[in-house]
């Protein structure tokens, strides 16, 4: 696999603490995706480089999500949540249609705001922090159509965001990206 360039990270117009020169000192003349997943800088900040069609097939990217969401489900038990997920899956292997997707996606966003309002809810009487954050993580897994939305739900728990930084690590593996 080829690597991934300061040229090409800052044409995606990173944020304001990954100026040219941060870049080229974290990345020189190039890295590997999988070199970049090794990099001593915060998940997010990995995913948001590569977790792009540029770098990861479109469809594999959207079974990321699916797998990360799935990681995540737990959060909501709210049957709708799976079935998004699962409708997602069919979607991706051409089973069912964008408009029945669309279905699916609305009544899990359903499902989502209905936990989020639980967890408000529950923040008045505890950890206000840890609620706010536990509903969204609920929101964003229940109905994440994206890699990237699913992965800054790993803000939640340290071992979802190291199980998906593994997961993508895999995928790379799978395309021929030497270990």
């Amino acid at each position: 696999m080829k690597k991934i360039t300061v040229r090409e990270i800052m044409k995606l117009s990173p944020c304001d603490r990954y100026n040219i020169f941060t870049v080229f000192k974290l990345i020189k003349f190039g890295k590997t995706p999988l070199e970049i997943l090794d990099l001593d800088i915060p998940k997010n900040d990995k995913f948001w480089v590569l977790l792009r069609p540029n770098y990861i097939p479109i469809k594999q990217l959207h079974l990321l999500a699916c797998d990360f969401a799935q990681e995540v489900a737990y959060l909501n038990s709210d049957p709708r949540v799976q079935a998004a997920i699962d409708s997602k899956r069919l979607w991706i292997d051409g089973k069912i249609t964008d408009e029945e997707l669309k279905i699916a996606s609305a009544a899990a966003w359903v499902a989502a705001a209905t936990a989020a309002r639980a967890a408000a809810w529950v923040a008045a009487a505890a950890d206000a922090a840890a609620a706010t954050t536990a509903a969204r993580a609920a929101a964003r897994a229940a109905a994440s159509a994206a890699a990237r939305a699913a992965a800054w739900s790993a803000d939640v728990d340290i071992n979802i965001g190291t199980k998906q930084i593994e997961m993508v690590r895999q995928v790379f593996i799978d395309m021929g990206e030497i270990k």
